[in-house]
């Protein structure tokens, strides 16, 4: 089951691309993971500038760095 959570600073999507983003993303996660498309869940959450030292950074990407299969090329 897997599901891929995709948080960023907000950004204008159609529904159309948003189908696409996801469409793209489940496809990735069903060849890897020899899941099934029914399998794959995706959620997209937008975090303002500001607040994304508090809600993304520090939780979820330095306190669970070991987990990380991509790091990102920036600090705070």
């Amino acid at each position: 089951m897997p599901h891929v959570d995709i948080k960023s600073f907000p950004r204008e999507f159609t529904d159309e691309e948003k189908q696409a983003l996801a469409d793209e993303i489940t496809d990735v996660i069903v060849r890897r993971f020899a899941s099934k498309t029914e399998s794959v869940s995706v959620s997209l959450q937008h975090v303002t500038p500001d607040a994304w030292r508090e809600t993304v950074y520090e939780p979820e990407i330095m306190a669970q760095e070991e987990y990380l299969i991509k790091k990102p090329g920036y600090s705070m």
